[in-house]
């Protein structure tokens, strides 16, 4: 299928995320228009997009934001909607029969995206498929019967939620009736799971389509990292992880994925081996790895949409790529005691590009730096835990 002309209507312009998205689909000749926030977000900056729309009253995702896309897709001006970001990811699918009235939805179906935002059916899909992972909870598995078995430290997680909120870690068995009852936490809404002591983490990030073809399949490891204890990644490198991305395929097929997703291990620091950390049914951050390799994830996302055959990449075998975050990777040189140390060296360009520079649109770049320097006291207190 030709997608010269075809009216895409992508969200969150001010994700770093977006702007290679855009650029994805703009080299198969899709008309794009952005939805931003501000000015100032790099896809209104930048001279990618046929057209920009400057809302500022969608800051907030509630009902308004919802109705105020409706009303967008209902005029007929778009054949195509494209959440890009979790926060609006979430609200669209939740309401996709609506909009899908107007105009086919660009992201993983509601039915797949809730089994990775649940990360108990995650960790319990990846138990009874062999997958590796931390001693883990089962849903069918009686509370008292884990606390028996398992080694501590454990931790505990949300079942659903976002970022950290709601983590927690027991050194000792003794503490956790008391805790649990102190905050009134009901054991079932949380993952349980024996803590992994690790310093690696390898980010696989595959694309299925609608028949459960591995259509895109890539492995990263995050080197740098801001906040320096446990942040987002600010150095990322394509790495040889075979078997692990045959572990995460096996996953997501088990899970009837479809979509991008990308699925997070850790590599435990006593055993070498890999250990499931969670799931991401969204384009992440560094999605422009994924164009790095030669894979054009915007049609693939556009193929599977309308039922067309999905391009099929081979399993990436060029490693060694880097993805920097410049202005996070700032804040970590300035916070981090391995500032001098780091291998690769912080001052090293070597294969490297930057998550949000490219030579025919540069504005998108300076523009992003100039206000995170302007805002790094903000920043670094707000990241900080």
């Amino acid at each position: 299928m030709e997608f010269k002309n075809l009216r895409v209507l992508v969200l969150d312009g001010g994700g770093k995320q977006t702007l290679a998205m855009v650029r994805g689909l703009k080299e198969i000749g899709c008309r794009v228009t952005v939805l931003c926030k501000s000015k100032l977000d790099v896809c209104y900056v930048s001279r990618l997009p046929d057209r920009k729309l400057l809302m500022p009253d969608m800051a907030v995702i509630d009902d308004h934001y919802i109705k105020t896309l409706l009303r967008l897709v209902s005029t007929g001006e778009y054949d195509v909607l494209m959440p890009i970001g979790e926060l609006s990811t979430n609200p669209v699918t939740q309401h996709e029969d609506e909009f899908k009235k107007y105009v086919k939805i660009a992201c993983a179906p509601r039915e797949t995206y809730i089994k990775a935002f649940n990360k108990q059916i995650t960790f319990d899909t990846a138990m009874e498929n062999g997958i590796p992972c931390p001693y883990t909870r089962h849903s069918r598995q009686d509370i008292h019967d884990f606390l028996s078995r398992c080694k501590f430290p454990i931790i505990i997680k949300p079942r659903q939620g976002l970022g950290s909120i709601g983590f927690h870690k027991f050194e000792k068995r003794e503490e956790f009736w008391p805790y649990m009852k102190e905050k009134g936490l009901d054991p079932d809404d949380y993952v349980i799971q024996e803590f992994v002591n690790f310093e690696n983490r390898i980010g696989t990030n595959l694309f299925m389509d609608q028949k459960g073809n591995i259509c895109t399949s890539y492995a990263v490891n995050v080197l740098r990292w801001f906040p320096v204890d446990a942040g987002a990644g600010v150095l990322i490198v394509t790495v040889d992880a075979h078997e692990v991305l045959q572990y995460a395929g096996k996953l997501l097929k088990a899970l009837k994925w479809k979509g991008f997703a990308n699925v997070a291990f850790m590599v435990d620091k006593e055993t070498g081996e890999p250990r499931l950390l969670e799931i991401n049914g969204r384009i992440p951050a560094s999605v422009k790895v994924a164009f790095m390799c030669g894979c054009n994830v915007s049609r693939q996302m556009l193929e599977m949409i309308y039922d067309q055959d999905v391009i099929q990449y081979p399993e990436n075998n060029r490693f060694g790529m880097y993805i920097r975050h410049l202005d996070t990777d700032i804040a970590w040189f300035l916070k981090s005691s391995d500032r001098f140390r780091a291998k690769p060296s912080w001052f090293s360009w070597k294969n490297t590009q930057e998550i949000l520079y490219s030579r025919d649109d540069k504005k998108p770049f300076y523009t992003h730096l100039l206000q995170q320097l302007l805002s790094y006291r903000a920043k670094i207190k707000k990241k900080e835990h």
